[in-house]
């Protein structure tokens, strides 16, 4: 878990450049705008709460300790012990300083120091409100430090174990503390009531055991393990004497809160200094929802990406509030917060519309008076080349599947992907055929070639005709019924394009090469030649 919460603090690479604003051209709806002077307010105090704030990029941190950005400072084991000995004497932790814990601390202080400034960066979104829930279960304020131990403070962090949320519950551990899994939500990483639910939890671990440390050794590794070391050790009980029988991830669980106390306390000195997060705690709000409500109409009028909502708001697995009679909320920015309020029966009926299907067109020459046309679904597969910025999310959204789906195709097991790297995407395209009664002369040479448009707006060629019976011995004659319903087989020609393979043409037609080369026989994968017309099966 402790490798887990290093790697997946990378993301933020990405999610720190998130503007707050949406880049997609918004269609024309009555948005009603703010109240001016509530605005007004809100700002005012969102800037009070943020004056003492510094950021990697703001002047007020040049030469703080007369260091360059470049420089990397080190401190000798005397200095760093004496500073240990000082945060110790403030907490009921036993903050010990040892080798075990310098090796974490050079890693967060020296060989991750980019990552230790996003996740400091990220401590303004979240530190106010654990300390809020610390202090309400009598907890110590410094147990805000172990969500960067679990989740690098990543919200919707999932673990290879399944794990989820800023604070890494599993499905049942998360049951038991009232966190509701369905389909359509997750509260694992609902932040408030993940952490509500992390702070039950430490509680009991901490009444259980009677020992901080040994209630974080439990928290990761499960109250069993723990009393099996304390067992194996003779019946001690304290972390340092049962360490070497605990889990091998949990033997460096809790040198690593350690080491994360202490480089997040003396940040500053080791010229570490947050990245500036996409919000911080005083500039986000809550606001209850009655009705369901759709991120991406949501976006629309209140001019907020649907990745920046879904981050939010990760309790919500298909980017939408679900309407279940549950009480539901909504953090947003507080700049949008008014915004919502004044539109927010416009987000319930836009979140209510559904997005037309795209008419069916066909050319004139196929329309038989009496003969309805066929509608087919037919698949293809599309590439896409990540660019920078872009997210598993921004492109699950530019082309309308899911984020289940795009992960399954590409066989992606995280949420990972790097620019330059190229995703397939399955879409279906809707045509319509019509059916003309053969006449004499169709039955001895194919139709001519027609052109049907679907809703990809590509044009297809192909030919209509029915398979010529083959002669078969007789069978016992069927029903009235059934010999109705029977109907000889029929497929349709499809002319060769520049580039065309037997594997492509069959999945963009829905069949297999083999049934391809059933109703071509002769036909070679290395003999295709633009302009030739082949058979292919209709479905």
């Amino acid at each position: 878990m402790i490798k887990y919460a290093i790697l997946v603090s990378i993301l933020f690479v990405s999610l720190a450049g998130i503007a707050v604003t949406a880049s997609d051209t918004i269609p024309p709806l009555a948005i009603r705008p703010d109240d001016p002077e509530l605005v007004e307010i809100d700002n005012i105090l969102v800037s009070g709460y943020l004056n003492h704030y510094c950021f990697s990029s703001d002047e007020c941190l040049l030469n703080a300790f007369g260091y360059s950005p470049e420089t990397v400072p080190t401190f000798s084991a005397e200095v760093v012990a004496s500073r240990m000995a000082v945060l110790d004497r403030n907490t009921p932790f036993n903050l010990v300083y040892n080798s075990t814990v310098q090796g974490f601390i050079d890693l967060y202080a020296v060989r991750r120091r980019d990552i230790s400034k996003k996740v400091l960066g990220m401590s303004e979104l979240y530190f106010p409100m654990f300390e809020e829930y610390l202090a309400k279960y009598d907890i110590p304020l410094e147990m805000k430090y172990l969500a960067i131990v679990e989740s690098a403070l990543n919200p919707v962090a999932i673990s290879r174990a399944g794990a989820g949320g800023l604070w890494q519950f599993m499905v049942g551990t998360g049951k038991m503390y009232s966190l509701d899994v369905t389909s359509y939500q997750d509260e694992r990483f609902d932040p408030y009531k993940s952490t509500d639910a992390a702070c039950r939890y430490l509680k009991s671990l901490y009444k259980t055991f009677g020992d901080w440390q040994l209630a974080l050794a439990a928290y990761n590794s499960g109250p069993g393990n723990v009393n099996k070391a304390i067992r194996r050790s003779g019946g001690k009980r304290d972390f340092w004497s049962i360490k070497p029988f605990l889990p091998k991830e949990t033997q460096g669980y809790v040198p690593a809160f350690i080491a994360v106390n202490y480089v997040m306390s003396y940040a500053s000195e080791y010229n570490i200094y947050p990245t500036k997060p996409i919000i911080t705690f005083y500039e986000t709000d809550t606001v209850g929802v009655s009705k369901r409500i759709d991120f991406h109409a949501l976006s629309k009028v209140i001019d907020m990406p649907v990745e920046n909502i879904s981050f939010l708001n990760g309790t919500y697995k298909l980017k939408e509030v679900p309407a279940n009679g549950q009480k539901h909320y909504l953090i947003l920015p507080v700049s949008k917060v008014g915004l919502f309020m004044a539109n927010e029966e416009l987000v319930y009926a836009q979140s209510e519309v559904k997005t037309p299907e795209p008419e069916l067109t066909a050319s004139t020459s196929q329309a038989v008076e009496g003969q309805p046309g066929k509608v087919v679904w037919e698949t293809t597969w599309k590439s896409h080349k990540v660019k920078k910025g872009e997210s598993l999310g921004s492109i699950s959204d530019k082309y309308n599947v899911s984020l289940a789906d795009l992960r399954k195709w590409n066989k992606i097991k995280n949420s990972r992907i790097v620019p330059g790297q190229t995703l397939k995407v399955q879409s279906r395209t809707k045509k319509v055929i019509y059916e003309e009664k053969p006449t004499e002369a169709a039955k001895e040479k194919p139709a001519s070639d027609v052109a049907v448009t679907g809703e990809s707006g590509e044009e297809e060629n192909y030919q209509q005709s029915t398979d010529v019976a083959e002669k078969k011995p007789e069978e016992p004659k069927a029903s009235a019924s059934a010999s109705k319903s029977a109907a000889p087989a029929k497929y349709k020609y499809y002319t060769i394009q520049k580039g065309d393979t037997l594997t492509k043409i069959a999945n963009a037609k829905g069949v297999t090469v083999n049934d391809i080369k059933h109703l071509n026989k002769g036909l070679k994968e290395n003999k295709l030649a633009v302009g030739q017309k082949i058979k292919i099966k209709q479905i």
